[in-house]
């Protein structure tokens, strides 16, 4: 069977040059610079990059709420000086409880 395709290409070289420019065509066309491989990757790492996109639109959406809360609000501004940076109001007194964690 081997034999017979190899005489049948000897004998019939431009079917067997057509062939030999098909393979390479099929070769470029999945494992080249711009062939079906390459664009899956391509795709993969589009997705995967407008997803980052999206949670840093989001989290510039909350870190401007934030600053406005910041900007118009008394009560969140004494929050985070409280828990941020221990400030206190003049006569309070801070008690700090120790846990024991051995137990």
């Amino acid at each position: 069977m081997f034999r017979t395709i190899v005489r049948f290409i000897k004998y019939n070289k431009i079917f067997g040059l057509f062939l030999l420019i098909l393979l390479i065509l099929i070769y470029m066309t999945v494992f080249g610079n711009k062939g079906i491989i390459y664009r899956i990757r391509l795709e993969s790492e589009k997705k995967q990059l407008e997803e980052q996109f999206q949670t840093e639109i989001n989290k510039g959406g909350e870190l401007q709420k934030e600053i406005n809360e910041l900007n118009n609000s008394e009560n969140k501004i004494e929050k985070v000086a409280r828990e941020k940076y221990g400030l206190t109001k003049e006569g309070e007194q801070i008690y700090r409880i120790k846990v024991d964690s051995t137990k």
